[in-house]
């Protein structure tokens, strides 16, 4: 059985519980608007739950709901793009609208963030125990798009993680190198 907008509840399903067999099917039946959507709908939930939670819901409240979907659909396209060409570097051919499905999928546990918030305003061992249990769930979150970036390039689920820490790397590198030749120019003019 492919993956199809129809089993929208059943792909929900393999995501959270048999998450290889999902990422790792063959079927080219994707949809773009449908993992726009699971973005959309993701990002509104922790928003409107975590200001729920806070007492937090003000007049300025919808147009910050707004900027933050804006804002995490624009992230995800360019995390796509980014890797996407970073896979054609290395000659891995994929397709950015399973890339973008898969990491649409890859982030529903981000629904549980909700209830664990939650827990976390219930004393001290709530509190120990929700924060425990985000640790882990961000822990999940990475496996699963570890996993999403290993069905689409056809890598091991190793040079999936390597493929998501890449950006970080490349980031610290890019500092530490603007720094260094900032540090030397700043240095030959003093002298």
């Amino acid at each position: 059985m492919g993956i199809t907008t129809d089993n929208f509840f059943e792909n929900i399903y393999k995501v959270i519980f048999t998450p290889k067999s999902f990422f790792n099917n063959e079927d080219s039946c994707v949809s773009v608007r449908l993992a726009v959507f699971i973005v959309m709908f993701v990002t509104a939930f922790t928003k409107t739950t975590s200001a729920v939670f806070n007492s937090d819901i003000n007049y300025w409240f919808l147009f910050s709901l707004i900027t933050s979907i804006i804002f995490v659909l624009v992230v995800w396209f360019l995390t796509a793009l980014f890797f996407e060409y970073v896979a054609k570097i290395f000659d891995k051919n994929g397709r950015l609208d399973k890339l973008l499905f898969y990491t649409a999928y890859a982030s529903i546990p981000y629904l549980f963030f909700a209830p664990l918030n939650l827990l976390k305003n219930i004393g001290l061992f709530g509190y120990v125990l929700g924060s425990t249990l985000e640790f882990l769930l961000y822990f999940w979150i990475i496996f699963l798009f570890a996993l999403a970036l290993s069905g689409v390039y056809k890598i091991t689920i190793s040079r999936g993680f390597m493929l998501i820490f890449l950006p970080f790397g490349a980031l610290f590198f890019s500092v530490y190198w603007l720094i260094c030749f900032c540090t030397k120019i700043c240095y030959i003019f003093s002298i």
